[in-house]
């Protein structure tokens, strides 16, 4: 009996193992290596051009926190990283609160529609949002010229570009927070909300001290990737800000900072180094979400 018990309890982990071991294997090839690489290269001078490399220790570090375009990236990342994460939660609730309650007919309908920015290419949504806030040409200045204001140069102006870029990430964004949230509300059960009905709780109310508890486990994923995604931003504000339709400009993000450094002055090492610490503040980032909403429960 114990040698048969022994026989499944083997042929359990075997099969467990032999699912997991490709996938920790892919997971070692395409994250963990290139990550290890990437932090050892770091501490190195290492040339694109020129082959070959030397330990410098932490002089690509002191580089960078010298570096006024490296904080100058940091901040525009961090602006357009927490508005957009925050923004696109609270319209994704928004949207699945009210998709959920609805009883119009065609529902469906209007789902795929804000779902449709989602899988949109990056590209040719951004170049789209770049044509309706154009300086001469674009719909958005039309209409504050029609309403007797003044026209904006959004593209060519930093701080209005910025602003921009967190509209776009958020339109991109906002359907998929919204199919979240909608998986999430309907596995809250119904008796919680008649009951909360019957006690008089207004619709607020039953949001507040229903909904948003129950959806605790949903608003922490879409934190945790929203904000994993939002720091990586990188096509949108370069191609919203470069072209013939801008002054070459370029809206300066950390990675396309990294991407400066590396391909173009061709410091592998200085890349490595502001890639290591921007991975750095999203662990801690992520680690102090989960810290959080652990104290929160």
């Amino acid at each position: 009996m114990g040698v048969s018990w022994n026989s499944k309890k083997v042929r359990k982990y075997s099969f467990v193992i032999a699912v997991l071991l490709p996938i920790m294997l892919l997971f070692t090839v395409i994250r963990i290596i290139p990550i290890t690489d990437t932090i050892i290269t770091s501490l190195y001078r290492r040339n694109m051009i020129r082959p070959g490399k030397e330990y410098i220790g932490f002089e690509n570090y002191s580089y960078i926190f010298k570096d006024p375009g490296f904080f100058n990236a940091m901040s525009n990342t961090a602006i357009i990283a927490s508005v957009s994460m925050l923004a696109s939660i609270a319209i994704g609730l928004f949207l699945a609160v009210e998709v959920n309650d609805s009883k119009l007919k065609g529902m469906k309908f209007w789902q795929a529609i804000l779902f449709v920015p989602v899988i949109v290419s990056v590209v040719p949504s951004t170049l789209m949002w770049k044509m309706l806030f154009d300086y001469n040409i674009g719909i958005v200045n039309y209409v504050i010229k029609a309403l007797g204001g003044t026209t904006v140069d959004w593209i060519n102006n930093e701080r209005n570009v910025t602003w921009v870029v967190i509209i776009v990430c958020v339109w991109k964004e906002m359907g998929y927070n919204m199919m979240i949230y909608y998986v999430g509300l309907k596995a809250i059960p119904h008796e919680l909300y008649e009951s909360a009905a019957i006690d008089g709780a207004s619709r607020y109310q039953r949001l507040r001290y229903i909904t948003l508890p129950m959806l605790k486990p949903s608003t922490l994923f879409l934190f945790v990737t929203g904000l994993i995604k939002f720091v990586k931003v990188f096509t949108q504000s370069t191609v919203m800000t470069s072209g013939s339709q801008s002054s070459g400009n370029i809206l300066k993000t950390i990675v396309y900072y990294i991407y400066q450094q590396g391909f173009s002055f061709h410091s592998m090492g200085r890349a490595s180094a502001a890639a290591t610490v921007l991975l750095i503040i999203v662990l801690l980032l992520t680690l102090l979400q989960f810290r959080i909403t652990r104290e929160r429960e």
